[in-house]
């Protein structure tokens, strides 16, 4: 499949729109979350949905790509590893932090600690905002990167020179 100007346009509004939802989950989860579980459950189920699909998005305009299609996708890779870092590392610190704020509703309501966060899932929650933000560079900058119009067509020239630094 080719990935034309039309559907890349679609797919680059897609992982901003992505980006801007997991924004709003970062920044307004955890107070939308104080007061139902269920409503806990469907955000962070929701954010963490959509982490999946911007990684999904990624793999397809890789796929899609000339570079990929004669074999030679180190050449995409090597300028998207801070991506492939940022959102593992951004995925599990932000489903840890979802399944431990989870588990604190089972907390009995009478107990003291059931109404505040141990210092433990403050000092994670940190962490995974300021992951946050190389999540949200990295994802804006490989977005650009598969831009670039020559992974998109038949540069032959140009890919036969990036495979002769190797």
């Amino acid at each position: 499949m080719k990935l034309t100007l039309r559907r890349f346009s679609w797919l680059l509004t897609l992982q901003f729109s992505l980006l801007v939802a997991d924004l709003f989950f970062n920044t307004f989860g955890s107070w939308l979350a104080s007061k139902q579980l269920q409503t806990a459950i469907f955000l962070f189920v929701t954010q963490d949905v959509c982490i999946i699909i911007e990684y999904l998005l990624f793999t397809l305009a890789l796929h899609s790509t000339c570079v990929y299609q004669v074999g030679a996708s180190h050449i995409i890779l090597r300028n998207c590893k801070l991506f492939l870092c940022s959102i593992t590392l951004y995925f599990l610190l932000s489903a840890s932090q979802h399944f431990w704020i989870v588990y604190q509703y089972r907390l009995p309501a009478s107990s003291a600690t059931a109404q505040q966060w141990p210092w433990a899932l403050y000092a994670l929650a940190v962490l995974q905002r300021m992951v946050s933000v190389f999540y949200y560079y990295s994802s804006k900058s490989t977005a650009l990167t598969m831009a670039d119009p020559r992974y998109k067509e038949e540069h032959l020239d140009w890919i036969a020179a990036q495979l002769g630094d190797k």
